[in-house]
């Protein structure tokens, strides 16, 4: 196995149309998920999907709802190293540090879903436990953002994540995957 993983965080129905909290570039950002699934598997390398999921309650991922469900174009495997989490960062009170150690794994690909929670935490954390990363910006999706000051378009919170995370990862497009 290769000492690469692509960590796929919270590609979930609760994402796309007809979900609580649809992204405006969740379905453009879909194929290239996808394409880097299949480039991983190809070279060897070990896909890691991270799922989202809240008390039955919540009106988002909740546990058992269609909007927590991983999205089927994904198309896991059981044999996939699969980790549901309940906080932002896919290491907090999940076994995926286990794994990553276990499997001799010290360089992650990182895409998924928000830019700005999830795949921010999950990059930050894992610069800090000494991971190599690339983060592939065209493979991720925000949404927008109220303040008291106005509303934050989701490609300018986007951007603006990237800009931020560019000092914890290298930030890169999908047709650079392969390098």
């Amino acid at each position: 196995m290769s000492d690469r993983a692509l960590i796929v965080i919270d590609v979930q129905n609760e994402y796309f149309p007809g979900g609580a909290w649809a992204l405006p570039d969740a379905e453009k950002a879909l194929p290239n998920i996808t394409g880097l699934i299949a480039g991983a598997r190809d070279r060897g390398e070990a896909v890691v999907f991270i799922q989202h999921v809240a008390p039955a309650d919540s009106p988002v991922f909740a546990a058992g709802s269609p909007g927590m469900a991983m999205r089927a174009e994904l198309k896991v495997r059981p044999e996939d190293p699969t980790f549901q989490k309940s906080h932002p960062s896919a290491f907090q009170d999940t076994g995926l540090q286990e794994f990553l150690k276990g499997a001799g794994i010290g360089r992650l690909d990182i895409c998924g879903f928000m830019t700005q929670m999830c795949c921010d935490t999950t990059t930050r954390e894992a610069y800090g436990r000494g991971y190599s990363l690339r983060l592939f910006h065209d493979a991720c999706a925000a949404r927008d953002l109220d303040t008291e000051e106005g509303a934050i378009p989701h490609d300018v919170v986007h951007r603006t994540h990237l800009a931020s995370l560019a000092r914890f990862a290298k930030i890169v497009t999908t047709a650079q995957a392969g390098e």
